[in-house]
């Protein structure tokens, strides 16, 4: 054979290599099943494990690995395996898309929805846009050396925990952001880093653990300096003694569906890995290709990957505080802070004033969203250089409030995330009459504090494990479960002023419906044989 003939089959080869991986096309694959007989607790820390059992979160079909056999099945269809969420039992693959109907006659796969190629680079349009400018000239003499953070501490009263000594010791925050450009290099987290209290990275765009790599993945080093930054009599975190995972998930290069089911993996990772509080900025409502959008419609049904794996997170005792967005063409907010469990982060300036761009909730939505807000606008925090800057979005205000969210749990770790967001829901400046903007408000962590101080009134001690009373904040319905076996006389329904609106005698059932009260606050009474439990009930 000929010089030129050999030439010419290599170019073949070559353009025919080439034509393949330009047919790779991903997708998420969802399973219709998964193994239920498994033993998964080595999925998990002992950290994890021992907060399943202090606030009795079970095992369920949702922790199960996705089934090994059918991701192996989809690699011999020459499927690549990029990441898998056993939350919603599905893969996200790479694969030639002249093969995809063969995978749709699986019997084991229920749906395949494709993740269209980006044709352009939209940029980080999910994570609010932020004017960074260098602060002025000298440092702002506040007390305790919190420097130019005070104004946003002061704000939410939240430098009273830190006079009480809670700065986030033993309680582990997992940050989901762009990137965090830098940040082993940057003195303002070098306390974290020496007393290696970075427990871990990973990146999911990319698959492997260089978070610190990418220029354009700067904004997750500012979140984490609002949480974790010290820069000496200027500047100081909102959780800065607290153990931290920073995870990678949004794509620098474009706005993907894939995005979504990147954050969904980094949150059952979380679980995984005992992590107590979430904090991201990411926001999902529209995309590089229209098909892939989500409308308002998809935010009143919990349906989108995000907002689902947020809820399952918050199940499994997790407080995941999330941006409610900033209006850049789109004036609601967006997936994952429209989940039901979603701590929706609003932003305002220094004098409580809601920022004009920060998102409102959605329309027809009877549920609280936002749920409150925190200092966004005009935000302090340290850049990748190292220099306090100032810049704005309701990404600023969330993480913030996440770090003080953080310290409170810490001064009561024997309550549950739902608890630890009451409390601060009940302490914000406009509990009583939320709106669509900031939701209930501005709150206080000083009230906060003294509310969770003295919850309930419990005449024995023993009730508050034998009797669990959820949800709480609650839609309609409360549900009762009686793990002690105990006789439950009467049931009251209270107003916020003592009065008595319902009276249940020898209840039967286990839940009680409570469709027609109003928002608001109201304490529930519940004598049994064992003693008498009052515990303070929020309906949304």
């Amino acid at each position: 054979m000929g010089k030129n003939n050999y030439i010419l089959l290599l170019l073949l080869f070559i353009s025919g290599f080439i034509f393949a991986q330009s047919n790779q096309v991903k997708y998420i694959v969802y399973f219709k099943d998964k193994p239920t007989a498994e033993d998964i607790s080595n999925l998990f820390s002992e950290k994890a494990l021992a907060k399943r059992q202090k606030f009795n979160i079970a095992f369920d079909e949702r922790d199960i690995p996705v089934n090994a056999n059918y991701d192996e099945i989809l690699k011999n269809e020459n499927a690549t395996i990029i990441n898998t969420s056993n939350w919603l039992n599905a893969s996200l693959i790479s694969v030639d898309e002249n093969k995809v109907s063969n995978l749709r006659q699986l019997p084991f796969i229920s749906s395949i929805v494709k993740v269209e190629k980006s044709n352009i680079a939209a940029g980080i349009a999910s994570i609010e846009n932020e004017n960074e400018c260098a602060a002025q000239n000298g440092t702002m003499d506040f007390e305790d050396n919190f420097g130019s953070s005070f104004p946003q501490f002061h704000l939410l009263n939240g430098e009273y925990l830190h006079e009480q000594g809670y700065n986030g010791e033993n309680m582990t925050i997992g940050i989901c952001d762009n990137g965090f450009y830098n940040a082993k290099n940057n003195a303002a987290f070098s306390d974290v880093f020496s007393q290696n209290r970075l427990l871990g990275t990973y990146d999911y765009v990319h698959g492997d653990s260089a978070v610190y790599d990418e220029a354009a993945g700067s904004h997750g080093a500012f979140c984490f300096s609002f949480i974790a930054g010290i820069k000496n009599n200027q500047y100081k975190g909102t959780a800065t003694k607290s153990n931290f995972y920073l995870f990678h998930t949004e794509d620098n290069s474009g706005e993907r569906l894939q995005e979504e089911f990147n954050l969904a993996t980094a949150l059952e990772r979380c679980d995984q890995l005992g992590v107590d509080v979430v904090t991201s900025p990411l926001g999902y409502n529209t995309f590089d290709v229209a098909t892939e959008n989500h409308d308002t419609s998809d935010m009143h049904k919990n349906n989108t990957p995000a907002a689902k794996a947020v809820n399952m997170a918050s199940s499994k005792g997790i407080l995941v505080c999330v941006a409610a967005g900033n209006q850049v063409g789109w004036q609601y907010i967006a997936t994952p802070s429209d989940a039901d469990s979603a701590f929706c982060i609003a932003s305002v300036d220094i004098n409580g004033v809601v920022a004009s761009n920060s998102s409102m909730g959605l329309p027809g939505d009877p549920r609280i969203k936002p749920n409150v807000a925190a200092l966004g606008k005009s935000a302090n925090y340290i850049n990748t250089a190292g220099n306090i800057a100032i810049g704005s979005g309701t990404s600023f205000a969330t993480p913030s409030l996440a770090g003080m969210a953080t310290c409170l749990w810490q001064a009561f770790p024997g309550k549950t995330n739902w608890e630890i967001k009451t409390a601060i829901e009940q302490s914000a400046s406009q509990y009583l009459s939320p709106d669509k903007r900031v939701g209930y408000g501005i709150p206080d962590f000083k009230k906060a504090y003294d509310l969770l101080l003295n919850p309930t009134f419990v005449s024995n001690k023993n009730l508050e494990k034998e009797l669990l009373i959820y949800p709480n904040p609650f839609q309609n319905t409360v549900t009762f479960s009686n793990l002690g076996n105990l006789h439950i006389e009467s049931i009251n329904v209270l107003n916020n002023i003592g009065q008595t609106l319902y009276t249940i005698d020898a209840p039967t059932g286990n839940t009680i419906a409570l469709h027609d009260l109003s928002s608001g606050m109201y304490l529930l009474q519940v004598a049994t044989d064992q003693g008498m439990l009052i515990k303070k009930l929020i309906k949304e």
